[in-house]
């Protein structure tokens, strides 16, 4: 596909997120003329007058409601889908609401609007209470339900997957992180500062991460090539870490030191368990529980994933060492 002109019109859901603004930046810097779409009036400005171009509209509005998203696809050329519900607690319904429903209007106004292509973001959604060290596309766990999170990206993939109107791509990235990062780096610096980092399998645990500028780099990768289209990618940095490496590297970056406590993963793993059930018995959503599932096996088991689909049919290769972005994120975190 032809890049070089600016006439080639692309709209980012959840565009001012972690993956949606690196998105926007990455379509920016490749001569694409961007629609940053989004529910915040004054996160679109501020992502607005950071870019300071003509390259750049914004559109405030809830890929939920029907007609503003239909409205925002008018004169688009393709559609990147980076908005969901990404927090890890809440009720089935807001994940089916906006991870389901939501998708499904995406897919709808990209069928009415004859988008091009719409570029999926989906979920590496293959946690399991084992370990495996080469996961590819195929690998992908259909039937899990660890939670809501998950069961709804696997059902927004399968919306996607199984409909024939819209060309489509996908991407599965794995851990994206880097600045504005809300979910993980955050929540390893404030468990290390309140009782440490949980240390299953004697620390022998190895995680799989993408920065944000790289898993951008995929979206626009899977919008520009043909051998993409109804295909799913895994996108990682391909550099997987132990997490008591990746630990050091971040508190060290942070001038502080990490700390460990060792715990056994079955028996955590039960706990985990024990109090979902009662969140849910009580109707606690507001706030999730100390400890959930998720958490347990993403610290607990190494789940890795082959990038050698995207590289070979893409061209994908990770622009961004984790070791730049822990630097990076460790110095705009000391700034504040």
């Amino acid at each position: 596909m032809d890049n070089t002109e600016s006439t080639i019109k692309v709209l980012v859901t959840g565009a001012y997120g972690l993956l949606g603004s690196h998105t926007v930046r990455e379509l920016i810097e490749n001569g694409y003329q961007v629609r940053a779409f989004g529910r915040d009036p004054e996160k679109l400005s501020e992502l607005a007058k950071e870019y300071n171009c003509e390259q750049i509209d914004t559109f405030c509005g809830d890929f939920c409601n029907v007609s503003d998203i239909d409205k925002a696809c008018e004169g688009m050329d393709y559609v990147i889908h980076c908005g969901a519900l990404l927090k890890g607690w809440g009720r089935r319904g807001e994940y089916i609401r906006t991870n389901v429903d939501g998708t499904r209007n995406v897919l709808d106004a990209c069928a009415k609007h004859k988008i091009k292509r719409l570029i999926h973001t989906s979920s590496p959604s293959a946690h399991a209470l084992r370990n495996n060290l080469n996961i590819t596309e195929e690998d992908q766990n259909e039937s899990n339900r660890l939670n809501y999170y998950i069961e709804s990206k696997l059902m927004a993939e399968k919306l996607v997957r199984s409909q024939d109107k819209v060309p489509y791509s996908m991407i599965r990235p794995r851990g994206i992180t880097g600045i504005g990062d809300r979910n993980m780096l955050p929540v390893l610096i404030n468990v290390n500062r309140q009782i440490g980092i949980p240390l299953f399998q004697k620390g022998k645990v190895l995680v799989d991460l993408v920065c944000a500028e790289n898993a951008a780099m995929a979206l626009r990768l899977c919008m520009e090539k043909d051998e993409a289209v109804g295909q799913a990618y895994n996108i990682t940095n391909g550099e997987p870490k132990l997490v008591t490496e990746l630990a050091e590297e971040m508190f060290t970056a942070l001038g502080t030191k990490a700390r460990y406590i060792r715990l056994p993963f079955m028996p955590v793993y039960a706990a985990a368990g024990l109090l979902e059930t009662l969140w849910k018995l009580f109707k606690v959503y507001d706030k999730a529980p100390p400890l959930t599932r998720i958490n347990v096996c993403t610290l607990g088991r190494s789940q890795i994933f082959s990038i050698e689909k995207a590289r070979r049919e893409l061209g994908y290769e990770p622009k961004v060492s984790l070791s730049e972005m822990i630097k990076k994120y460790a110095e705009n975190y000391v700034r504040g």
